[in-house]
């Protein structure tokens, strides 16, 4: 570095992202979520007439959306390390919803309830998990055995 030169001038190369670090995830959530919204704007009219076939409709849409994505990623290579994570979004998909809903509704009054509901969202969403099968777009290159 020379004495005339600027020493804040900004770099005139930017640096490239380190390729080991950076990996670009396209998972089966926006699908799984996506649809068990459309089947909870579906479940509406079920629901404001007292029928259960309402909560049935958003496990169908969550359901939906993991075989949609199934359909499409069925070309893409298999990723040897989804089952475990997998395993792991399913539990936290079940445990959440309700321990939040029960957090914030109290086990007085209508708590119970609300927890239902949050099981039932739960278990929608890890069933759409579980159906969406194991294929990534960017999975890791599976290493040949010798």
């Amino acid at each position: 570095m020379s004495v005339t030169s600027n020493p804040y001038a900004p770099p005139t190369t930017e640096p490239q992202p380190n390729p080991s670090t950076y990996r670009l995830r396209r998972g089966p959530a926006l699908y799984i979520v996506g649809f068990g919204l459309l089947g909870g704007f579906g479940a509406i009219p079920f629901l404001a007439r007292q029928n259960p076939i309402g909560f049935a409709v958003v496990l169908t849409g969550c359901i939906i959306g993991g075989i949609v994505y199934r359909f499409r990623s069925h070309n893409w290579p298999h990723d040897p390390t989804i089952f475990h994570r997998q395993l792991k979004y399913s539990a936290i998909a079940i445990v959440m919803p309700p321990a939040v809903m029960f957090m914030f509704a109290g086990p007085n009054g209508q708590g119970p309830a609300f927890m239902v509901i949050g099981l039932i969202v739960g278990v929608s969403v890890a069933c759409g998990i579980l159906i969406s099968g194991s294929r990534r777009l960017n999975a890791p290159q599976e290493k040949a055995e010798p």
